[in-house]
This record gives structure tokens, C-alpha cells and sequence, in this order.
């Protein structure tokens, strides 16, 4: 009868879980105990099961991708989401970043190919009013083990964080001449 209990409660928060009805037996993250003394970031390796982010299909993301997940502060453990604060997602950001009336949003997810191979990545998608979002710039960090947190400042300056806990970041900003967002050079050059 215990047993019977313990499985009835297993199902129940297996059920009650964001991760519930997903299309794959395997977890969504993954954090190895090792190397010790390195950061749970640094350790942990992501497995997309979704087919796209906000209705954008995963091969019209970028061709070859079968499997990709927006990363959201309720898809990790109780205990790695606690590094994240109480503030606003660090996984997207909206805003204004062209300088137009179109709103965008800048995200980062993880995907797998249609080949196994898996990585990170920055999204900026544009929305504009009555009309499917369009994808405005993307960057592919190859790696199970990436990770990226994004933030922007009120200039339209999008920073694309690789860890949590120190300075590596790329900046991104729309270039009206080049029509297109730009990598900014690096701070520290």
C-alpha cells in the first residue's frame, strides 16, 4: 500500500511539473559532479525537446535544428534558479533594440540538430503588429554545456552573459547604416 501511495505522489508531481509532457525520456538538464570546484553552469548539459520558441519553428530558426528550448527560470532545479535572483528573467529581455517601433526579443535557448549535436544560442526576434515574427539576428554557441544569461541596457545595447559569475559577455547593437545588429568590439581590447 505505501508503495502504491509513493507512485500515485510520483505521478502526481511528475504531472504537476513544467516539464510534464515532454517528447523525451531523458531529463532536460543534466549537472555533472565533476570537475569539482567548477561553477553547476559550467557542469550542466542541456537536452531541447521543444519544436520552437514562441511559434518560430526550430528549422526556420536556423536550417538543421530539430530541437530547441527557450531557457526559463522554471526549468531548472529549485536550488540552481535560486543563482538567478528575483528579478526579471536573465533568459529575455524585451525592448526596442532597432531603434523602430517594432518590438523585439532577445532570448537564449538551447537546440539540438536533427544530427545530436547540441549548443546554445542568442535569439532576436521582431515582432511587428499583424504580421509573424521575424528572426533579426542569431548566434550559435556550439557546446552541450553552454550557457548564457541576456540583459540590455537603455540604449538598445544587448549583452549576451556566458556565465554567471564573471565578465565574459558579447554586446550586440543594432547598426542603422549596416542595417543589422553588430558584435561590439571587446571591452577589454
Amino acid at each position: 500500500m505505501k508503495r502504491l501511495l509513493q507512485a500515485i505522489l510520483a505521478a502526481i508531481l511528475l504531472l504537476g511539473s513544467p516539464m510534464a509532457g515532454r517528447a523525451q525520456d531523458k531529463p532536460f538538464l543534466v549537472t555533472s559532479p565533476t570537475p569539482e570546484g567548477y561553477a553547476w553552469w559550467l557542469r550542466t548539459e542541456y537536452r531541447p525537446f521543444g519544436p520552437d520558441i514562441r511559434g518560430i519553428p526550430a528549422a526556420k530558426i536556423r536550417s538543421g535544428w530539430c530541437k530547441v528550448n527557450e531557457l526559463r527560470r522554471d526549468m531548472f532545479p529549485a536550488d540552481e534558479a535560486a543563482y538567478f535572483g528575483d528579478d526579471q528573467s536573465p533568459f529575455a529581455v524585451d525592448g526596442f533594440f532597432d531603434g523602430s517601433k517594432t518590438k523585439h526579443t532577445a532570448l537564449v535557448g538551447v537546440y539540438e540538430t536533427c544530427k545530436g549535436e547540441r549548443g546554445a544560442f542568442l535569439l532576436i526576434a521582431a515582432w511587428p503588429e499583424g504580421k509573424p515574427p521575424f528572426i533579426r539576428h542569431l548566434v550559435e554557441l556550439r557546446g552541450k554545456t553552454q550557457f548564457a544569461v541576456v540583459s540590455a541596457s537603455s540604449d538598445g545595447t544587448i549583452t549576451l552573459q556566458h556565465c554567471l559569475e564573471c565578465d565574459h559577455a558579447s554586446q550586440y547593437k543594432w547598426d542603422r547604416s549596416k542595417k543589422r545588429f553588430m558584435l561590439l568590439p571587446d571591452r577589454a581590447e
